[in-house]
């Protein structure tokens, strides 16, 4: 990832958010950026325990809220985070206190665990999906157990501006992890959308060999230089575009998939936010979500003012 200053990392107290705060802190080591862990109590929660045990709810609020402090700062130590390392409580909504705390510090990158406190045996967690939509800066959901280096990492690629982000993302994870790089191509072909006679070009078995050999050609020239680090470039053939990611992940046993919020508009598979969020149903490994480049960003939103 390109140099962090502030790193912000969510934590619920769920096994899967001590594996995002060990990830923030191997993260803030190497980049020497700034550290806040931050903990949100929901209002309700509140209400309804002091209903329950009929105490005023400013006492239970007082209580949650030191308690929680008191743990935090336990997993802040036991993580073994940088000197400086600041961790907060609030209370209110998870998902408006952590683009509050975004905006407030000018975080350069949010850290959560993919699944949160909500269990889910695979897929991501509510509060991971709202901020991937929201969020004005780079996610990484990390998955449970996932505390060591990245190993395998994919960067998936649309050719779009934000693919190109991804892979430049990927390339510095993979020259500080020491990491094997896979450049992924997700395509459907058109044997899969069209049902073809035997007489067609499509029939003929060269056709698939030379789409795919055309395909990767134009997937090495989109990349470019991976300065001399070990790339893998894989064209692979799907009938979704997340499907197609989640399968690949899977077969390569990756440890982190890399892919930007929003994709190509003129390839017929778009990638918007909702095939993240399909993606993250079916992600078996941690995941970073980049944003376009400052440059393509004001580009796209000049286009689209008018201006």
């Amino acid at each position: 990832m390109n140099q962090l200053k502030t790193i912000l990392v969510g934590v619920d107290f769920s096994e899967c958010s001590r594996c995002a705060l060990e990830q923030a802190v191997r993260l803030a080591r190497w980049n020497s950026a700034r550290l806040h862990a931050l903990h949100a109590v929901e209002a309700l929660v509140i209400t309804e325990a002091a209903e329950a045990l009929g105490l005023s709810a400013e006492l239970i609020r007082d209580d949650t809220v030191r308690d929680a402090r008191g743990r935090l700062r336990q997993w802040i130590e036991e993580a073994g985070a940088p000197v400086g390392t600041t961790g907060e409580v609030s209370v209110g909504p998870p998902i408006d206190v952590l683009l509050s705390a975004l905006r407030s510090k000018r975080a350069d990158l949010l850290v959560l665990g993919v699944s949160g406190d909500s269990l889910l045996p695979s897929g991501a967690g509510t509060l991971a999906t709202k901020c991937l939509r929201k969020a004005p800066t780079k996610v990484m959901l990390v998955k449970a157990g996932q505390v060591h280096p990245f190993r395998t990492v994919v960067a998936c690629v649309d050719f779009s501006e934000t693919s190109r982000e991804a892979v430049v993302q990927s390339l510095r994870v993979g020259a500080q992890d020491q990491s094997e790089v896979h450049v992924l191509h997700v395509f459907e072909g058109p044997w899969r959308r069209l049902r073809y006679r035997a007489e067609t070009p499509a029939a003929n078995p060269d056709f698939e060999r030379q789409y795919r050999t055309l395909l990767e050609h134009r997937l090495r020239e989109f990349v470019g230089d991976t300065t001399g680090r070990k790339t893998l470039f894989t064209v692979f053939d799907a009938s979704s575009y997340g499907h197609g990611i989640a399968e690949y992940a899977r077969r390569v046993q990756a440890d982190l998939v890399v892919l930007g919020n929003k994709g190509s508009t003129n390839l017929r598979y778009i990638l918007l936010g909702s095939t993240v969020e399909r993606l993250l149903k079916e992600i078996p490994c941690s995941v970073l979500v980049v944003r376009p480049p400052v440059a393509a960003a004001e580009k796209t939103m000049v286009g689209i003012t008018g201006q």
